[in-house]
This record gives C-alpha cells, sequence and structure tokens, in this order.
C-alpha cells in the first residue's frame, strides 16, 4: 500500500543535523514506512512504528518507545494479525489525553478480499498494544475497498469526555477511478466507529479522474477536524484544486477552496508526493498545508498558509533552497508545528545526486519557518550521508513518508535508507539553537551472529554462535519438522530422516531469532 502519487493539471491526477544517525529498526531484511509520534505533555517520550519483517510471519507492525529523548529504546513490540494470513501496513500514530497512544494500521489480505483498517490502544506510552478494533472494514463501500493509507487523527476531549478519533482513508490503489476519500470516528477510545462516509460532496468532489484521492488529516487547537484532499472535476471548476473540510459539532462539513491551478504539467510518477497538513496548537485560525509542485524544471516542495481557519490562503511558498531549477527533484515532505507556532518541514532532497529524476542518491533536509518569520530558513542537513539509489524505493515496500517533529527546539526525525544493504528505520535529534545534533546509539534488533554449516548439506547441520538457546527447522509449507535445545552455544541436527529440498531453520537466541535458509541435498 503506497502514500500517493500526485500530479496535476498542474497538481494532480494522482494523489494522494549532521552526526552519525541512529539505526533504530535494526531489521535484517526489510524495516520501511515509518512514523513518529512524539508525547505533547512529554517531548522526551517519543513512539516510532514502521512495517517490520517478522520470521514465518507476513509483514507485521513494529513499535519501539524512548521516554529518554532517544538515548535508549524499548524493544520492538508487534502488533499482532488479526488472522496469520494477513499482512500489516501504513501505520499511523496520535497522542490522546494522559500518554495514552493510538496506531491505526491496515491488516488484509487479498483474494479473497477480507481485513481493513483497525486501531489499536496503547495505556503504557507505546509499549504494549491492545487488540485491534476494525475502524473500517474492507468491504465498507462494496468493491471499492476503502482501506489504503489510512490517517489517524485525535481530538481530545475536555475533563473525563473520551478523546474523538478520526480516520481518513481511501479506496486500494488498484482500484481505477472514480475513487473518492472517505472518513469514520470514534467517541469511545476506538471501540466502536461510526459508518464511512464521503467526505467530498457537491460543488467540492473529487472527479472523475484522480485514483488516489487522500485526504490528509488535521485538528485544530480547539480540537475542531479539518481534512484537504485533491479535487478535478470540469463541471465544478476548470481547475484542479485542493479543497480544505472542516467538520462541525452537527457532522456536516463546510468547505473552502486552499489551492487552484489551470497551468499544465505533472510530477514524475515514481515521486513520493503525498501532502501534509497541519495545524498551529496556539492559533486555531493558522493552519499550512504541504504539497510538491513541479513549478520549473524539478520538483520543489511548497507551503500554504492560512491566518483565518481556511477562508482565505497564501500562495506557495518555496521550501527548499537549493538552486531553482536544477533538475534535483525533493519528495516525500513532512511537516509539523511546535509549541510555539514554529513550523519545521523535512523531505528526501536530492540537491548533492550528480543527475535529475527520481531515481539518484538522496539524503533527508529539513528547514524552520518561525512564527514571526516570514520565510523558511536555510536548509540543513538532517541524515548524515547521501544514501545510493535502491530498487525497493520503486515498489509497495518502499520508503514512503518520513516524519519529522519540532519540541523545545529539537527536531526530531525519523525515515528509512538503504545505507546496511537492506530498508530500515534511522533517528537523528537536533538542536536548531545551537545547531548541535545529539546522536545516541540506539538500542537496536541486531541479532549475534550466528554460523550455520554447512549448507547445503546432505546429513547435519552444524550452528555456532553466541545466546544460543534452540534451533526449529520448518519445511516450506510451514510445518515444524525438527526442534533441540543448544548447549554451549552450539547445536547440531541431523537432515538424514528428512526429504532433499529446502527448509527454514530458525535460530532462537537471548536477542531474538536469526532465520536463514538450509539446502538439503
Amino acid at each position: 500500500m503506497k502514500r500517493i502519487l500526485l500530479c496535476t493539471v498542474y497538481m494532480l491526477l494522482h494523489t494522494l543535523a549532521f552526526g552519525q544517525n541512529s539505526d533504530i529498526s535494526g531489521g535484517l531484511i526489510f524495516e520501511g514506512e515509518p512514523y513518529m509520534a512524539i508525547d505533547p505533555a512529554n517531548p522526551q517520550h517519543i513512539t516510532v512504528a514502521w512495517m517490520g519483517f517478522v520470521p514465518l510471519s507476513r509483514v507485521c507492525i513494529k513499535v519501539k518507545t524512548t521516554f529518554n529523548g532517544g538515548a535508549s529504546w524499548s524493544s520492538a513490540a508487534v502488533i499482532p494479525h488479526q488472522s496469520p494470513t494477513y499482512t500489516s501496513a501504513d501505520v499511523s500514530l496520535a497522542f490522546g489525553r494522559s500518554g495514552d497512544m493510538y496506531a491505526c494500521y491496515i491488516d488484509s489480505r487479498q483474494s479473497p478480499d477480507s481485513g481493513g483498517v483497525y486501531v489499536s490502544r496503547s495505556t503504557d506510552g507505546g509499549l504494549t498494544w491492545g487488540a485491534g478494533q476494525l475502524a473500517v472494514s474492507v468491504y465498507a463501500d462494496g468493491s471499492k475497498l476503502p482501506i489504503d493509507r489510512p490517517w489517524l487523527a485525535i481530538g481530545k476531549g475536555s475533563g473525563s469526555a473520551p478523546d474523538t478519533l478520526y480516520v481518513t482513508t481511501k479506496p486500494a490503489p488498484w482500484i481505477a477511478a472514480p475513487n473518492r476519500p472517505y472518513f469514520t470516528k470514534s467517541s469511545n477510545n476506538g471501540a466502536t466507529w461510526s459508518v464511512i462516509r464521503y467526505i467530498d460532496t457537491t460543488g467540492y468532489r473529487v472527479g472523475n479522474v484522480i485514483q488516489a484521492p487522500m485526504a490528509a488529516p488535521a485538528i485544530d487547537s480547539a480540537g475542531k477536524f479539518h481534512c484537504i484532499y485533491p479535487a478535478y472535476y470540469p463541471a465544478e471548476s476548470p481547475y484542479a484544486r485542493y479543497i480544505m473540510a472542516a467538520g462541525s459539532t452537527a457532522g456536516a462539513f463546510s468547505y473552502n477552496v486552499v489551492y487552484a491551478s489551470a497551468s499544465a504539467g505533472g510530477l514524475d510518477t515514481l515521486a513520493k508526493a503525498g501532502s501534509r497538513f497541519i495545524c498551529d496548537p496556539k492559533n486555531n485560525k493558522h493552519y499550512a498545508f504541504f504539497i510538491l509542485q513541479n513549478t520549473t524544471t524539478d520538483i520543489d516542495i511548497s507551503c500554504f498558509e492560512t491566518f483565518n481557519a481556511g477562508a482565505a490562503w497564501s500562495g506557495p511558498t518555496r521550501v527548499n533552497n537549493d538552486a531553482a531549477g536544477n533538475g534535483k527533484m525533493q519528495d516525500m515532505v513532512w511537516a509539523d508545528f511546535d509549541e510555539h507556532s514554529n513550523i519545521v518541514a523535512a523531505w528526501r532532497d536530492r540537491r548533492n545526486a550528480s543527475g535529475p529524476g527520481y531515481q539518484q542518491p538522496s539524503e533527508i533536509w529539513g528547514s524552520i519557518k518561525r512564527k514571526d518569520s516570514a520565510n523558511f530558513s536555510a536548509n540543513f542537513r538532517i541524515s548524515d550521508t547521501i544514501v545510493a539509489y535502491d530498487s525497493v524505493y520503486l515498489s509497495g515496500n518502499g520508503n514512503d513518508f518520513m516524519n519529522v517533529a519540532m519540541a523545545q527546539d529539537t527536531v526530531s526525525a525519523v525515515w528509512g535508507d538503504v545505507r546496511t544493504g537492506v530498508l530500515n528505520i534511522w533517528f537523528s535529534r537536533r538542536n536548531v539553537a545551537t545547531g548541535a545534533t545529539t546522536v545516541q546509539h540506539l538500542v537496536s534488533d541486531m541479532l549475534p551472529v550466528v554460523r550455520i554449516y554447512p549448507n547445503p548439506t546432505s546429513d547435519f547441520v552444524n550452528v555456532e554462535g553466541e545466546q544460543l538457546e534452540n534451533i526449529t527447522l520448518y519445511d516450506m509449507t510451514g510445518k515444524m519438522v525438527l526442534s533441540q535445545a543448544a548447549t554451549n552455544n552450539t547445536a547440531r541436527a541431523s537432515l538424514t530422516a528428512l526429504p532433499k529440498g529446502n527448509y527454514l531453520i530458525n535460530v532462537q537466541t537471548r536477542s531474538g531469532i536469526v532465520s536463514e535458509l538450509v539446502i538439503k541435498q
């Protein structure tokens, strides 16, 4: 499941710190599409979730938490599947009151289609997670399968009132247009959810050509729900538009046009072009909206702002400050307000690549717009190295989004890159007041080195390493065919009674499981 591919008659036909950074996933195969949330009551409390590989399981949602600003991290918790045949994707996180957390994610399968969008709650700050509650069924809108890129936003209740949870989603990425964005909410901490409804309406319709109309949600400082979605419907407007829908206590939406353009052009269809919508926590009429725009010969990051609750919006402000028209594209934008109404933005940047286009080496860069400034600051590097392009970025398991947040003059960012040879999750902290980057070596899931030999083998396989506890062997149907304990960090298993073929050996260590394919000749 992908974030969105966005291009327009100008914007859309599809839509949607220096120092060594820390690898917080430590995955050996695939760890991607991270999402980060910072506790507004305690900026040292940070939780990161992502799509991760688990041996003998389909891709799951993994979660790690720090309570000391990243100096140390919990072990990775895994949110269990609703069914062992399901695959999880597209996680988003949000803090409710008193540090309670919610994770929204897809857990589903194709052929036969089943599952949906689920929301799980953590009452210990992200260390453990309750059973997922179904928010949107895969069949909630018939064959449209409204379960792609679900975003979670929380309007915090006052006094003893529960939080209101909001989820926006859209049809699966293989569903042909016309498509529409969806909305649902829960007023009892995610236990039950309203019937999903369309967000667009007459006069503000998405139209018939946008395949992936993602609605980017945000909650203003008064607790009111808003979202922005793309639209192109010539019967209502000759322009390609971004439209803001704002909720009301009666359950209806009001609408304002954020941006409209009749210019021809479009985006590189490989660009990770999801939009980002944020609301000022100190001013319930101040919002900002970020998109990719191709205004010259390459894709740049653009920001639009309103100071009157969306009645009028500024024109686009270019956020990245590399030379305009240099052919070096940016994508994968994210942004956030801090507690003082300052804005931080971050994105994947190719200004130091040798050539144009998507398939180039990249870095993570950022910029800040102070509340009393009309412009974004000089850009700064968030990642510490330029990372070579990898074809994994083209797949559905690519790094579709990153997160950045700023609190107490510290920028925290999380993203995925392939510097280790596989897609892993990286985390960085930068003090914007001093310009210094504080980097800790985070606790990771990297496992002890294990030696498995000979491989291929016709009779025995030997296992040697550190912290060994036991080994298990599975055939290619997932059936366990052998299990035995390790002695003095070694194990020797006889395969003579097994038929020739491929087997998966799981080596249990005190730090986790190391898996390898063993060939019986």
